[in-house]
């Protein structure tokens, strides 16, 4: 219970930022020591944003980028798992269970080590093959004899953050899924307030901005040559991925949005066609507007949007989808602005 509880105060954001931090000043202690830092020169000057297709420059800007990576994934890991766990409490009102029942539903949210073996596998295969597709292409991308100080941290780095990478896109698609089942013990759906539902579409946007927020760090890459094909793949998958964040969490919502739906549309249809026999009947009596009511209530049903996305979600997820090109802009005006301070 001890260890449970110190990893649930652990922050994501400290230790991204930890392990990111340390791993640069690490870096930059190592090219002190080696008395690296005269190769930074381009043209006689000190720019660590100058244009330059390969070299020590390039080299020393991509570990960096890996560094935040490596960082950047396992805070992003915990925080899913942790945010997935803390929905279901959130939903504790809405699905059909007590305290208890909830937090062990809670704990149930967990990954396969099957599936992470698997997945681990894929993803270091693919960091295998990336040094071949990312030009220039070394002769022997993989012989540590070749290897400059900087180049080891590519090496070494950029499989564990490839394979992290994977593992994270497995573990958001993963408990999206299992909250999509969890969808099956909601109560009663209430047709015109979807409020309660609000902790699954906030989970698919977490996932997404948890996804973008990696893309934006591999985004940096852009800035050096040779990553264009490669960022595009990257980006796409990415992309992809968060948009399939945001809808696997509220497929189960979106199910029983629909069954609702059908069942009080089949109730108005009964009312219909109630009605319509008294309609016939000449000695019967009608309350006056009961079946102009019911034709507005019909109406109304029939307007409920099937999934809980709102006007604000889209337009969260399309600020979030800016942040790669934020980013990237970033790194081009940072260069700008070196250029004019030195020149």
């Amino acid at each position: 219970m001890a260890q449970t509880t110190s990893i649930d105060r652990l922050s994501p954001v400290w230790l991204g930022a930890g392990i990111s931090g340390l791993l640069i000043l690490i870096l930059l202690v190592i090219e002190t020591a080696l008395g690296r830092w005269d190769l930074f020169l381009v043209d006689g000057d000190f720019n660590l944003f100058a244009k330059v297709s390969e070299g020590v420059l390039r080299d020393i800007r991509i570990a960096v980028v890996h560094c935040l990576q490596v960082g950047y994934l396992p805070a992003a890991f915990l925080y899913v798992m942790r945010s997935s766990r803390q929905t279901v409490i959130a939903l504790q009102g809405a699905l059909d269970c007590s305290p208890e029942e909830c937090e062990t539903l809670a704990a149930s949210v967990r990954l396969s080590t099957t599936w992470l073996l698997a997945i681990g596998l894929v993803g270091l295969m693919t960091a295998i093959a990336v040094p071949y597709l990312v030009p220039p292409v070394p002769e022997n991308p993989w012989n540590p004899a070749s290897w400059s100080p900087e180049v080891s941290w590519h090496r070494i780095l950029g499989p564990l953050a490839i394979v992290g990478s994977w593992w994270l896109g497995y573990a958001v698609i993963s408990v999206s899924l299992r909250m999509s089942l969890i969808a099956k013990q909601l109560q009663c759906i209430d047709l015109f307030d979807h409020t309660p539902l609000a902790p699954f579409t906030q989970l698919g946007l977490r996932n997404g901005l948890v996804l973008i927020g990696s893309l934006s760090i591999w985004s940096l890459m852009l800035y050096e040559a040779g990553f264009g094909n490669m960022m595009l793949y990257i980006g796409s998958g990415a992309l992809i991925s968060a948009a399939v964040a945001l809808v696997l969490p509220v497929r189960g919502v979106h199910k029983r949005i629909l069954q609702s739906k059908q069942s009080e549309l089949r109730w108005v249809s009964d009312q219909f066609a109630t009605l319509q026999h008294s309609f016939r009947d000449q000695a019967a009596t009608h309350p006056k507007g009961e079946m102009a009511d019911l034709i507005a209530y019909r109406g109304l049903v029939e307007s409920v949007p099937e999934w809980p996305f709102t006007t604000s979600t889209f337009a969260r997820l399309f600020l979030y989808v800016l942040l790669p090109f934020l980013t990237w802009g970033i790194g081009i005006f940072a260069e700008e602005l070196v250029a004019r301070a030195v020149f």
